[in-house]
């Protein structure tokens, strides 16, 4: 994630404050003390009460339109920001894994309607901190019938987009779990990244909608075995830890670790069991986009920023978690996860790209160019082509200080070189993508 603040404020932008912590919230300091170059700097303050787990925003109303929170995180553990609808089922915007003593900034717009924010330590478990908030009428500025085209343009090419990316993981992942349950190892080695590549493009996506809760279906296909130790408080080997444990993350450890570890299945049948849950929860996404069931907020439904945002999270997820190993701890397959979200980062911003020539030319010189400059830094790593033809990358445990076997995550310090160039190059990409929203959304 880009971890500094917007350098521009839009006419008719509120600004707001939230304080995230790990185990609850701190009163936030003056005005005075914001950094030189944050949100927050040469703006009102706002004051954050809280206690235990709760965290809270400066207000609990605003004018519709463009939106720019400040979440600061004064806790102890990596901590999200959310904003949910009104029946608290589905995520408007959000700020996945904000680390201690970090700021940063989450640009979205709001209609006008009844929101919910809350902060969710650890990125698991129960909603921390649930405010109310009121978004009234805008400025009601007005908007070309030219852009108005351009943007529901925008909408309906990416949710096709999206259409198409989660029918082929439905039939790549099916291909998957048959090598994988029939012990055809070396198979389902190779296909693991490819049939994850699908969901990696469009994640953003599969974490806004659920069928009984925001993310439900994010957790249940794609959420690590840290996360879930972190939210029990047990270790990452607890039984208990690794019983509740699904998705491709489960199958991937039992995959990549050799006999004897205590990820390893003790059956077939328990094999089986994991691999039809993932095709089962495949097809609820599947089935949910493609509008055959309903979600938890009713009919899938893509807006404009949903767009615009997907394309900076898929940045983020990078940045936050795949450039310490910490996606792919058993596999090493981090580098094919990175390509895919630049290219789902790359589909995203192209759906909106003229909507940010119109209104910057210079910025969408800027997003193009750092596009361009990390597809080249990762093609340093391109290793052959497996046997369907795939690009192929060489383990990521080979050129970075990584996350195994769900242990601890390697400091900033202990960043290889190819580390450190990959996390630059990707932060310059988050940060041009950064300043999109504040450009087109209203």
């Amino acid at each position: 994630m880009s971890r500094s603040a917007l350098r521009r404020s839009a006419a008719g932008t509120v600004a707001l404050a939230a304080l995230l912590v790990g185990a609850g919230c701190t009163d936030n300091t003056d005005d005075a003390s914001a950094p030189a170059g944050s949100a927050s700097a040469g703006k009102p303050t706002f004051t954050i009460t809280g206690a235990g787990d709760t965290c809270s925003l400066s207000t609990t109303t605003l004018p519709g339109g463009q939106v720019s929170v400040t979440i600061v995180n004064n806790g102890s553990t990596a901590n999200e920001f959310e904003i949910l609808t009104e029946n608290k089922l589905q995520i408007v915007a959000e700020k996945e894994n904000i680390g201690p003593g970090v700021t940063t900034v989450l640009t979205t717009a709001l209609e006008k309607g009844t929101y919910y924010t809350a902060c969710k330590p650890n990125m698991v478990g129960a909603l921390k901190g649930v405010q109310k908030l009121t978004v009234t009428a805008g400025s009601g500025a007005a908007v070309s019938s030219d852009t108005k085209a351009l943007e529901q343009k925008a909408i309906t090419n990416y949710t096709a987009y999206v259409k198409d990316q989660v029918g082929q993981l439905l039939t790549q992942t099916a291909a998957f779990t048959k090598a994988y349950t029939s012990g055809d190892t070396a198979k389902a080695k190779e296909l693991y990244p490819v049939a994850r590549g699908h969901y990696e493009r469009i994640e953003p996506t599969a974490e806004a909608f659920g069928i009984k809760e925001a993310g439900d279906l994010d957790a249940a296909l794609d959420l690590r075995v840290q996360d879930v130790a972190a939210d029990a408080g047990k270790k990452v080997t607890d039984p208990s830890v690794l019983k509740s444990w699904t998705g491709w993350h489960r199958i991937e450890a039992d995959l990549f670790t050799a006999d004897g570890s205590a990820f390893k299945f003790a059956s077939a049948a328990d094999r089986k069991a994991a691999a039809d849950q993932l095709n089962k929860d495949t097809q609820s996404l599947y089935n949910l986009v493609y509008g055959k069931i309903d979600g938890a907020s009713g009919k899938f439904k893509l807006k404009l920023t949903d767009v615009v945002t997907g394309a900076s999270s898929l940045l983020e997820e990078i940045a936050t978690s795949k450039i310490v190993g910490e996606e792919e701890t058993f596999s090493h397959t981090d580098l094919p996860d990175f390509k895919a979200n630049l290219e789902g980062a790359q589909v995203a911003y192209g759906n909106v790209q003229a909507l940010v020539k119109k209104s910057d030319a210079d910025l969408d010189a800027e997003v193009t160019q750092s596009f361009k400059d990390l597809e080249t830094l990762l093609k340093k790593y391109e290793d052959g082509k497996d046997s369907m033809g795939n690009v192929k990358y060489v383990d990521y445990s080979t050129i970075a200080a990584v996350q195994k076997d769900a242990g601890e995550a390697p400091k900033d310090s202990a960043y290889t070189k190819a580390q450190r160039e990959l996390s630059d190059e990707v932060n310059v990409s988050s940060e041009a993508l950064s300043k999109v929203p504040g450009k087109i959304l209203h």
